[in-house]
């Protein structure tokens, strides 16, 4: 769920995520519009939300999961959207946006004050200075020419998305050299661009981004781009974002920089060019670089939530680590009693019985195991049928692992959403019924539809019925 505000209209998204045969499917179910003064608040935002799906016949206990955003209204310390709900189904699992929080990690790391260099600043810089001056880019080419490099448009770092900051660091250090010349060929009076000179004059620059920041960014945007994948994966979440966290929190000693970062300051220091003090500040810096983000990041991630831990499960790949306990937690969650019916000891004793098949499974695995469809799979698992009895092999399991993997892993699909209505509503087309025309369209568009089904021929049957069926109607009329 998004909000979105539009004239005296408050647009409210509400999408539902369902196991359907053999996938998680993601759908448009109601723009849950609001109007008036208070259209904005909790209050009149779910109270639209409770009636929309009264409407769908949808009830609370339906609802496993929540996927929001961090603003005030949704998840905000009293009486928000968030808090209403868990009133509705105490276990409703609510994940916030960790993408969000994944960038703002890297930000809050990366602020001069703590490191002593500001690549975010820098980066502004550059985009500005470039950004719709074709004399400016010109110049520069003609740099890239004579450093025997080819010219690539300088990229705009805008910090509300995700993953700008390390695109536009690289493609700065791809330019690197030609870069540190025209700004050092230039006499300008703006203070932006006399920071930019003293930036690209500074030998540490370029071992701060491309030594530094470049890679540690790195792991935030491999993680971010896992926060943003359409597949279930909720199931990697408690692993990945621990070893991400804890692989830097380093002891001080063994603090290490990399092979060519060391190379690069030895040379730098043998050349005269810095100072052991300025290798001693970057250390200092690295180090409060990393000891800062992992600080953030212990704060803000979720690595304490069970339901996690728990959720590995369903990977097939961890099963073997796992255990039945792992499944039976989400059918003893109160709340998911009525969608996990398997509480008697005769019941549980099956659910063991199926996860213990489970993991003497032979399960074939693609060469590369990062493509292993896990919906596909489970869905496959629900109908399986027994040699034996010709029974459903895992009835049980397969429906603790369809809920499973129905809980979201990020609010990246209600940002989706939030992306898509921009797209259809637009200055061009701002007349759009907000409950009508466009409600239509968000349902089209996520209704799923098989790709390049305009290519589809019909049967000749088909084709002869309906133009029969054409002939009759015009005689008729």
């Amino acid at each position: 769920m998004c909000l979105i505000v539009t004239g005296l209209e408050k647009m409210n998204p509400l999408t539902v995520r369902i196991f359907d045969t053999n996938k998680v499917v993601h759908r448009f179910l109601d723009m849950c519009t609001t109007t008036g003064q208070s259209c904005g608040t909790a209050e009149v935002i779910y109270k639209k939300i409770n009636e929309t799906l009264q409407e769908s016949n949808i009830p609370w206990r339906n609802c496993v999961g929540l996927s929001i955003d961090n603003a005030p209204v949704n998840t905000g310390a009293k009486n928000a959207i968030a808090d209403r709900m868990l009133r509705e189904n105490g276990s409703i699992y609510i994940h916030g946006c960790p993408c969000h929080i994944i960038h703002n990690t890297a930000k809050h790391a990366g602020q001069k004050q703590i490191s002593g260099f500001d690549p975010e600043d820098l980066t502004v810089d550059v985009g500005y200075w470039f950004k719709g001056s074709t004399n400016r880019k010109g110049y520069l080419a003609e740099f890239c020419d004579f450093h025997g490099s080819e010219y690539m448009e300088m990229l705009l770092h805008i910090s509300v998305r995700w993953l700008s900051l390390e695109r536009c660091i690289t493609q700065i250090l791809w330019q690197y050299g030609p870069l540190t010349s025209y700004f050092k060929s230039l006499n300008e009076k703006p203070p932006w661009f006399r920071r930019l000179v003293d930036a690209f004059s500074n030998p540490l620059t370029e071992v701060y981004l491309y030594l530094f920041f470049q890679a540690t960014l790195l792991m935030f945007s491999t993680l971010n781009l896992l926060f943003q994948r359409e597949r279930s994966s909720i199931f990697q979440l408690h692993g990945e974002v621990k070893c991400k966290g804890w692989a830097i929190l380093l002891p001080r000693e063994k603090l290490n920089v990399g092979f060519t970062t060391r190379a690069t300051l030895n040379r730098l220091l043998e050349a005269g060019d810095i100072t052991p003090q300025e290798v001693q500040l970057f250390r200092q810096a690295a180090l409060a670089f990393l000891v800062r983000a992992v600080e953030y990041g212990i704060n803000k991630f979720p690595l304490k939530e069970t339901l996690l831990k728990h959720a590995e499960f369903v990977d097939v790949q961890q099963r073997a680590e796992c255990g039945v306990e792992d499944a039976l937690y989400f059918v003893d969650r109160q709340g998911f009693h009525e969608l996990l019916s398997f509480h008697g000891p005769q019941e549980q004793d099956k659910v063991s019985e199926e996860f213990l098949e489970y993991q003497l499974m032979d399960i074939p695995m693609p060469q590369d195991p990062t493509t292993f469809n896990v919906e596909e799979f489970w869905g496959s698992m629900s109908s399986t049928k027994s040699k034996m009895t010709g029974l459903s092999q895992f009835e049980r399991l397969s429906k603790i692992a369809a809920l499973v993997l129905v809980l979201p892993h990020s609010n990246a699909d209600a940002e989706r959403v939030f992306s898509m209505v921009g797209l259809n509503k637009t200055k061009t087309r701002n007349s759009l019924a907000l409950d009508g025309t466009l409600s239509s369209i968000m349902t089209v568009k996520m209704a799923g539809l098989e790709t390049q089904c305009f290519k589809w021929e019909p049967p000749t049957p088909v084709l002869k019925a309906s133009k029969s069926a054409t002939n009759t109607y015009n005689k008729q009329h």
